[in-house]
C-alpha cells in the first residue's frame, strides 16, 4: 500500500496522519507545540512520530507534507519568517530534515495555502471556482482558490488575512500592525477577550480555560461568550465581505480548531456578511465550515 504524511504545525497542537490515494486517513497522532530550545528539539519528536506511524501502517510511505505558519520557500522548504509561535522554525527546513530523516520526497507550504488545496481537491470547496477559506487557530491563517487555481501571490504568499485591518484604532498585533483579524477572532484572541470582559463587570469564580469553554458558555447562554463570539464573528464577517466585493467569491470557508464547533461560528457569521459586501455580489455566496478536520 501507498501512502503519504501530512503534518501541520500550529502554535498550540502538531497534528499528523497517513494519507492514501483516495483520502483516506489511515491514522494519526498529536503532538504538543510546547516551546524547545533548538529546531532540532522541535524537529525530532516530529520525525519519531512519523517514524511510529509509518510502522503502524506498513507499506510504503511515499513522501511528506508539511503546514507551517509563515512564509516558507516553497523551493527549499526554508522558512523565512515565522509566525511568533514557532520561532525555531525561522531559517530552517523542516522538510529536509524530515526527508532525510525517512527518506522520502518532503515539501513545505503555508499551513493556509495546503488548507485551501485540501478542501479544494477533498472538502468544501470541490463544487466552487473561487472561495477564501480562513483557518482559525491559534493564530489565522487562509489561502484562497481564483477561476480554479491554487492562488499564490507575485512571491507565493498570498492569504495572510489573519493581518488584515478590521479596526484601524484597535488592539496593536505581533506583526507590527493594529486591528488585525487575528487579535478578535483566533481561538487565542476569543478566549482573552471573554477574559477580559468578565473582568472589567467583576465576575469572579472559574476562569474559561480553553477557547472551547468560550463556546459551549455561549450555547448554555452566556450573555457575555455570546458577545464575544458575535465580535469575533463580525471581524470575520467583515473580511468575507470585503473579499467578496474584491474577487466575487462563490464561497467563503471557516476552517482551522475553531471550526470543529461546527455551524455555532458560521451561523454567527452568515448574517452579518451582507454588511460589508455588495448585495448583488452576497445573494449566491455561500459561507460553509471546512470538512476536513
Amino acid at each position: 500500500m501507498k501512502y503519504v504524511a501530512g503534518v501541520d504545525v500550529g502554535g498550540t497542537n502538531i497534528k499528523l496522519g497517513m494519507v492514501d490515494e483516495e483520502g483516506m486517513v489511515l491514522c494519526r497522532d498529536n503532538i504538543p507545540a510546547k516551546t524547545r530550545e533548538s529546531f532540532q528539539e522541535f524537529a525530532e519528536p516530529i520525525a519519531q512520530s512519523l517514524t511510529d506511524l509509518q510502522a503502524q501502517v506498513g507499506g510504503r510511505l511515499k513522501a511528506i507534507g508539511i503546514g507551517t505558519p509563515g512564509f516558507t520557500n516553497k523551493q527549499t522548504g526554508i522558512l523565512l519568517e515565522a509566525a511568533e509561535l514557532v520561532p525555531y522554525l525561522k531559517g530552517n527546513s523542516l522538510a529536509q530534515f524530515l526527508g532525510e530523516k525517512l527518506r522520502v520526497e518532503a515539501f513545505a507550504d503555508n499551513d493556509g495555502t495546503c488548507a485551501a488545496a485540501g478542501e479544494w481537491k477533498w472538502g468544501s470547496g470541490k463544487a466552487y471556482r473561487n472561495f477564501l477559506l480562513i483557518t482559525l487557530g491559534t493564530g489565522i491563517g487562509g489561502g484562497l482558490v481564483l477561476d480554479g487555481k491554487l492562488y499564490r501571490g507575485s512571491q507565493g504568499f498570498a492569504g495572510e488575512v489573519g493581518h488584515l485591518c478590521v479596526d484601524p484604532n484597535g488592539s496593536w498585533c505581533v506583526c507590527g500592525s493594529r486591528g488585525c483579524l487575528e487579535q478578535y477572532a483566533s481561538a487565542t484572541a476569543i478566549l482573552r477577550l471573554y477574559r477580559e470582559k468578565r473582568q472589567k463587570r467583576g465576575l469572579v469564580g472559574q476562569q474559561a480555560m480553553s477557547p472551547k469553554a468560550v463556546f459551549d458558555a455561549a450555547g448554555a447562554g452566556d450573555p457575555l461568550a455570546v458577545e464575544t463570539l458575535r465580535e469575533g464573528a463580525r471581524a470575520i464577517a467583515q473580511i468575507f465581505g470585503s473579499a467578496t466585493n474584491l474577487l466575487n467569491l462563490d464561497a467563503c470557508i471557516l476552517g482551522g480548531g475553531l471550526s470543529l464547533a461546527g455551524d455555532q461560528l458560521a451561523e454567527l457569521v452568515r448574517p452579518q456578511v451582507v454588511d460589508y459586501a455588495w448585495p448583488l455580489l452576497a445573494q449566491n455566496l455561500q459561507i460553509r465550515t471546512a470538512e476536513l478536520k
